[in-house]
C-alpha cells in the first residue's frame, strides 16, 4: 500500500475509543466507511485526522459530518 496504515485497534487507540465504537459509528453511517484489506478495516493518518476533526474521541455529543470538516478545509 505504500503509505502508513493502521488497523482498527491501532486507530481506535490513537483516537481514545474502542474498535467496537468505531464499528458502530460506521454501521450507523455517522462516519465515512473505511477501506478494508484481508485483515479488516484500515485507516490512514488522514482518516484518523478526519475522524478526530469530526469529534470522534472527544467529549462533544454531536459528531460533525465529514462534509462539514472538509468544506471548512477546502472552502
Amino acid at each position: 500500500m505504500g503509505s502508513e496504515v493502521f488497523h482498527i485497534g491501532q486507530a481506535a487507540q490513537q483516537l481514545g475509543v474502542t474498535p467496537e465504537y468505531l464499528r458502530a459509528l460506521e454501521r450507523q453511517g455517522r462516519i465515512p466507511p473505511v477501506r478494508r484489506d484481508f485483515n479488516g478495516r484500515i485507516y490512514t493518518p488522514f482518516d484518523i485526522a478526519l475522524l478526530r476533526s469530526m469529534g470522534v474521541g472527544t467529549r462533544p455529543l454531536r459528531l460533525r459530518e465529514a462534509e462539514e470538516v472538509l468544506g471548512a478545509v477546502h472552502g
